[in-house]
């Protein structure tokens, strides 16, 4: 089921669960789950496979965690020497945060990432 909402709006993870339970779904997150954890693995192992080996991996946006840790367990499982590097925005910094207090941190979306509701261009400033 795909449920369309504006985005940054609300509290995802309570509207997915909300939903879920409403409907009697299991509700698999977007990031950690084992599954998905897998399936964000392919995509580093396909690098590896065509690129060969690298020094480093950068994991764009490494917030929740799902990618980096699929790219990782692919990644060094081919070539244990990889560096993983996990890369976020400075206004986006919920990640370093998190490590940094010892338990996940959220921020809120700063307001030049939002959407005009029906348009994709960020609100005028």
């Amino acid at each position: 089921m795909v449920h369309l909402r504006p985005l940054h709006t609300g509290d995802r993870v309570a509207l997915g669960a909300a939903l879920a339970a409403e409907r009697g779904l299991a509700l698999i997150p977007p990031y950690e789950h084992p599954h998905v954890i897998a399936g964000q693995g392919t995509a580093a192992l396909e690098l590896l496979e065509q690129g060969g080996e690298l020094d480093a991996l950068l994991d764009p946006r490494s917030a929740a965690g799902g990618l980096m840790a699929g790219s990782a367990t692919a990644a060094k499982g081919l070539h244990p020497a990889i560096r993983m590097i996990g890369v976020e925005p400075t206004a986006g910094d919920d990640t370093r945060r998190s490590l940094a207090a010892g338990e996940r941190v959220a921020i809120p979306v700063p307001a030049h990432h939002r959407r005009r509701p029906g348009r994709g261009d960020p609100p005028a400033s």
